[in-house]
């Protein structure tokens, strides 16, 4: 799994992707690439052939969930498989290695390698968090896919890491209806126009209140930070080339200046 290469850009699945790839196509298809989520059912998918792939939310392999997640992620799953033609490497967080759903429809394609990475949560002092990231006992807590996409390429020793549609600005799509119920709008490069309000569930099921939607979304901010230090142990930079991202941790550059 080595890289010829020391730098990778990692695709996050942000609206601003879109114009990015527009504006600076030549980047995108002479780096090393990461994707994750969902990117697969975009129509970049086939024409940027990620050499990695990261796969973190629970609800898409999970059995006990409501049928709206259930069948998103059987979805996702068969058009991987179906739309893979090159060679991937599949990272996916350990706690689907027991279910076999997902497994039997990936199985059907011989392009994926499948990898499983360990999501324990780590917190404390910065060098015993250190020592565990570096011998893969866990990591910050992922609760956004970016978090174990950032781990993983600094396991792979890239020591330059470029993020493209990391835009994480959601506090803007965020509303309280009159019966109190949270409701967030998730806009992605590939459903910008067309995304659909909802609430934001708990493992595939239920409904988060403010509070907890608010602070999910601070852990992940914070995470960043912690990636961030520990970036630089790696003698590793992460550069941020999002405009107008909401993340606060990394250094930030225009294409130009990459």
């Amino acid at each position: 799994m080595n890289s010829e290469s020391d730098t990778c850009l990692i695709l996050g699945n942000g609206p601003s992707l879109n114009q990015d790839f527009l504006d600076h196509p030549d980047f995108f298809k002479t780096n090393i690439l990461i994707a994750v989520n969902h990117f697969a059912q975009s129509d970049l998918y086939p024409i940027l052939q990620p050499k990695f792939y990261i796969l973190n939310a629970p609800e898409m392999w999970m059995d006990d969930v409501e049928e709206f997640y259930y069948l998103k992620g059987e979805k996702l799953f068969n058009d991987i498989a179906a739309e893979t033609k090159h060679n991937i490497f599949l990272f996916i967080n350990q706690s689907a290695s027991k279910y076999n759903r997902w497994k039997k429809i990936l199985a059907q394609n011989p392009n994926i390698e499948i990898h499983y990475f360990n999501s324990t949560p780590i917190e404390g002092f910065q060098s015993l968090n250190h020592f565990l990231f570096n011998k893969q006992w866990g990591m910050p807590r992922t609760h956004n896919v970016l978090i174990p996409a950032l781990m993983i390429a600094l396991r792979l020793n890239f020591k330059k890491i470029l993020l493209a549609g990391a835009d994480h600005n959601w506090l803007k799509d965020i509303y309280v209806s009159n019966d109190n119920r949270v409701f967030l709008t998730q806009k992605h490069f590939y459903d910008e126009q067309t995304a659909e309000k909802r609430p934001m569930d708990k493992l595939g099921k239920g409904e988060r209140r403010l509070h907890e939607v608010l602070n999910k979304f601070a852990i992940s901010l914070n995470s960043y930070f912690v990636i961030e230090k520990y970036s630089k142990s790696k003698n590793a930079r992460i550069i941020n080339t999002t405009e107008g991202s909401f993340i606060d941790a990394f250094e930030k550059k225009d294409w130009k200046s990459c």
